[in-house]
């Protein structure tokens, strides 16, 4: 169990840290990188340049490329262009750390999978994957106080089993997170915006399709080479494309489903993956996570967080550890809500004028003040043409805001268990998507770029319905039919 503590997680310090001395350390100047011995890193040093990665990259279009040739690359042309450059067609989930003689800038990957806080502390910068460990170093900035209870003593935080908020910002104050698509430069403390570069563009659709599902496939090669990759298959579109684009290299590969909260084995994402299994033969097995918890296990996951959500992703997270092979690299289709129009499913987007328009897509933010100042700060900056170039701002909003801190917090709690990989988290792949027009991937037209890219790699995959309703969602979407055709507008049920 020990060896559970802080798992897969790091700290950059200039102090020194009694507790971590069973971990991997690396002098970087004055500072320190402590690494848990299950983290990936990997170093490399050319005159006065240093590059250190914390965690797994891959080039979907080269799969012999190693880490350390990717490295090699960067720290050969080591300025932020060169590097967004580099990192445009990469994926992954890593922090990317460039130290030269004048300070140090800090990447990392396209959606933010791999956490990163900071914080000064006595004029010196202070960086880990989560507030707690930053704790260590340094100390009561990191403890309960007005911003905290703010949220934990909310109707949402104390409601809500999957609570989060914005990225950017955390419980503490001037503790902060790295954003997507920005870069951290230790000498000014500030983010800085290095995507998008290009002026937004719909591009055809037919190229498209074939770009997006080439990468995507690519993706699943170059992983399943690396990787004891592991996918949880549901009755979802995210896990359904990533198993289409599977089919060559499945016999590499583990598929399971979860089996968690009230879930029985009347539920859809136990029946439809267990019925593809039968017509697909993928290798498929059903974990049970609604086993009592190890205590021990569940006081450590408490303490790798300090947003651990034990009554929920922990309970998860420990019915995987009864179940999935230790070394196994799960898949994740997370990421993938970004290309689908996710906070306007029709496709169509709406005009927003302000960051209280922004906090009606999660209206149980509000009141909470330092959520609401994050997230009129971060429209402020997006909002500007110069900016966005003409991305959807609630594309960028599902990208940075969501996934760069529900799911990258969702990540960092299940590295107690496994380590992660996800497909969608490349920006190149982003990207294309958000170049299709929308009609293309949003619900009115049954996301058609999936259903085409399901198609062409493995058809039989849609062979069982995508999210088919439960008997209750049946009934009463039945029931709004009916009292449609006989012109009543509304039905509250």
């Amino acid at each position: 169990m020990e060896n559970l503590k802080f798992r897969r997680q790091f700290l950059l310090t200039t102090k020194s840290i009694s507790s971590l001395e069973s971990w991997g350390n690396l002098s970087l100047g004055k500072h320190v990188l402590y690494t848990h011995p299950d983290l990936m890193r990997f170093h490399v040093k050319e005159d006065t340049v240093e590059v250190v990665l914390l965690g797994h990259i891959l080039d979907p279009k080269n799969h012999e490329l190693s880490e350390i040739d990717i490295l090699n690359k960067i720290v050969a042309k080591a300025t932020t262009d060169a590097i967004a450059n580099i990192l445009y067609g990469l994926s992954g989930r890593f922090v990317l750390i460039i130290k030269k003689v004048d300070g140090m800038l800090f990447f990392n990957d396209a959606c933010g999978l791999r956490s990163f806080f900071y914080t000064k502390f006595e004029d010196e910068l202070q960086v880990a994957s989560q507030p707690l460990l930053l704790k260590l170093a340094v100390g009561d900035i990191v403890s309960k106080k007005k911003r905290y209870y703010s949220f934990y003593e909310s109707d949402y935080g104390k409601n809500s089993k999957e609570n989060w908020f914005p990225s950017g910002t955390s419980l503490y104050e001037n503790v902060y997170h790295l954003v997507p698509n920005h870069y951290l430069d230790s000498n000014t403390l500030q983010q800085n915006r290095y995507w998008p570069i290009k002026e937004h563009t719909l591009n055809d659709y037919d190229s498209s399709l074939e770009k997006f599902s080439s990468l995507l496939q690519n993706i699943l090669i170059g992983g399943s080479k690396k990787y004891k990759l592991a996918l949880g298959v549901t009755a979802g579109f995210d896990s359904r494309i990533i198993l289409s684009a599977s089919k060559t290299v499945k016999k590499n590969m583990l598929f399971y489903t979860l089996k968690y909260r009230n879930m029985t084995n009347k539920s859809r994402d136990i029946k439809v993956p267990s019925k593809l299994n039968k017509i697909m033969h993928f290798n498929h097995q059903v974990m049970n996570c609604q086993i009592p918890v190890d205590p021990e296990f569940a006081k450590i996951y408490e303490q790798n967080s300090d947003m651990a959500h034990l009554d929920d992703w922990g309970f998860i997270a420990y019915g995987i550890s009864q179940n999935l092979p230790e070394g196994s690299m799960a898949i994740k289709g997370s990421c993938s809500e970004t290309g689908r129009c996710y906070f306007y499913k029709s496709g169509k987007h709406p005009k927003i004028n302000s960051g209280a328009d922004m906090l009606e897509y999660n209206p149980s933010w509000k009141g909470i003040p330092f959520i609401e100042k994050r997230m009129n700060n971060w429209f402020n900056e997006v909002k500007d043409s110069k900016v966005n170039l003409g991305y959807p701002v609630l594309d960028l909003f599902h990208w940075e805001v969501s996934t760069g801190s529900w799911q990258t917090q969702n990540q960092l709690e299940w590295d107690i268990v496994h380590e992660t990989f996800t497909p969608f988290n490349n920006r190149e792949l982003l990207d294309t998507m958000l170049r299709i027009d929308p009609k293309y991937r949003s619900k009115p037209n049954k996301y058609q770029l999936y259903r085409d890219t399901i198609n062409k790699f493995w058809p039989e995959v849609l062979s069982q319905p995508i999210n088919p309703p439960s008997t209750n969602e049946w009934i009463k979407n039945t029931i709004k039919t009916v009292l449609a055709k006989l012109g009543v507008e509304k039905y509250n049920h």
